[in-house]
């Protein structure tokens, strides 16, 4: 087999490839045999009938399946011999089998580019790591919220704002049910959380009260197929409910169950320490994707399109199965699947962009993944789940699996050794960021 590689650009590459009719005639044999043995042709025995008979009934089939083989098998030994990097499907320009003759075609492919990296140091702008009295009552709030119990509203049958009633309810449009009726359905006055009018409708109701009205669904409802027709509700309420939440002391505290926290004192200290390791993550991410930025700007090249339209479409699943989990089709909030593609482009971009980057990088500095990384990996995700360590293991057993965890170790593991290089100028005074780890010999000093 002969291969000559053409580049046309930076991400399109022509290989032309002749293939040897000796290999041709070899699979045209094999093929012809084994259409003899399954066929059966009047007047001649299985595994019987002659070739040129063969050819006439099944030529175009057997040629086209072994133009498959014979284009498949010497387009990877190709790619490997001139070591392109391809990275979409070839755009192939096929040409005729004939008799003694070498079978010649090209084939167009997208390929990795090749990355000059120009600068990989940078100053990057970052928050101090703070944490106010503020934030710490906030979160305080928000536990003493989540641990409010509901209790019967005493004095008083009629609902009002700050309530949570329990109601049942039933919806028609133009005379026909919409949906299946809600029973014993609890919804807290005044927090906007139903349909807009909705929660006023209720407001002043009696306990055993029934109620009907109608309403009409505004613009930036979820369900597009509703938006500014009217419908008519049924409403029965059973009960109304308080939110009692809890005071802080050394009870509630105690109720939490956190370790080392006995007194309000060492809960509040416990807080602080949270929020703070908090920020600190928060502040360190949009610090490392700042870095990504500079990255991008101070390094450019083309990409190829193939690899976006590949992100674009991996983040429109995620996007998809987000809203599956949330119990929301895509077609009821009115999104359609080209359009999101379409909005998720320039996000995809920059994936490809910052991957290819720090590829490049990881393979300038000598960064690997080991072994070892990868059984701290998983035993990290193992704790994380509440799994056994052999349980995650065996979701990594599948090589694809396995190799799309080393990359994304490797990725986050140049992104580490980057922002250890990198100069962080705090927004209040400047905060040097920690010595840089020797990472498989190298560190971020010196190179």
């Amino acid at each position: 087999m002969k291969a000559t590689v053409e580049s046309q650009d930076a991400i399109f590459q022509t290989i032309s490839i002749e293939v040897p009719w000796k290999t041709v005639a070899d699979e045209l044999d094999r093929a012809y045999k084994e259409v003899s043995r399954e066929v059966a042709v009047k007047g001649f025995r299985k595994g019987k009938v002659p070739r040129n008979v063969l050819r006439q009934r099944f030529g175009r089939r057997v040629e086209e399946d072994v133009l498959s083989r014979v284009i498949a098998d010497s387009f990877e030994a190709a790619v490997i011999q001139h070591r392109v990097q391809a990275v979409s499907r070839p755009e192939l320009e096929r040409g005729e089998i004939e008799e003694g003759k070498p079978y010649k075609y090209t084939a167009r492919v997208e390929v990795r580019p090749e990355i000059e990296l120009k600068e990989i140091r940078f100053d990057v702008q970052a928050e101090k790591v703070k944490v106010t009295e503020k934030m710490i009552e906030e979160h305080i709030d928000q536990l003493r919220e989540h641990k409010a119990v509901l209790v019967p509203v005493e004095g008083r049958d009629t609902a009002q704002n700050g309530d949570v009633v329990i109601i049942d309810y039933r919806v028609e449009q133009a005379g026909e049910s919409l949906g299946d009726p809600v029973k014993n359905h609890e919804l807290e006055l005044g927090s906007g959380k139903a349909l807009p009018g909705f929660e006023h409708q209720v407001v002043g109701m009696k306990l055993k009260e029934s109620k009907e009205f109608d309403l009409t669904f505004p613009e930036d409802w979820k369900s597009k197929n509703l938006v500014g027709k009217q419908a008519h509700f049924f409403v029965t309420l059973n009960a109304l409910r308080q939110r009692e939440v809890p005071e802080i002391g050394d009870e509630f505290v105690k109720d939490l169950g956190k370790e080392g926290c006995g007194t309000v004192a060492e809960f509040r200290e416990s807080v602080q320490k949270e929020l703070h390791e908090q920020e600190r993550l928060r502040v360190r991410r949009e610090a490392k994707e700042k870095l990504v930025d500079r990255l991008i700007e101070k390094n450019p090249f083309p990409i190829p399109p193939s690899l976006v339209g590949r992100q674009q479409e991996a983040l429109v699943r995620e996007m998809e199965s987000y809203l599956s989990y949330q119990g929301v089709a895509t077609e009821e909030v009115g999104l359609d699947r080209k359009k999101m593609k379409k909005e998720m482009q320039e996000r995809a971009e920059r994936d490809v962009r910052s991957t290819l980057l720090l590829d490049a990088v990881a393979d300038r500095e000598k960064i690997a993944v080991e072994e070892a990384d990868i059984e701290e990996k998983l035993k990290e995700v193992a704790e994380q789940m509440g799994q056994t360590l052999a349980k995650i293991k065996s979701l990594y057993e599948d090589p694809e699996a396995r190799a799309r965890l080393r990359h994304q170790l490797l990725q986050d593991k140049v992104l580490d050794y980057l922002f250890q290089a990198t100069t962080m100028n705090v927004n209040k005074g400047e905060e040097k960021p920690p010595a840089p780890k020797k990472v498989n010999g190298a560190t971020g000093e010196g190179k």
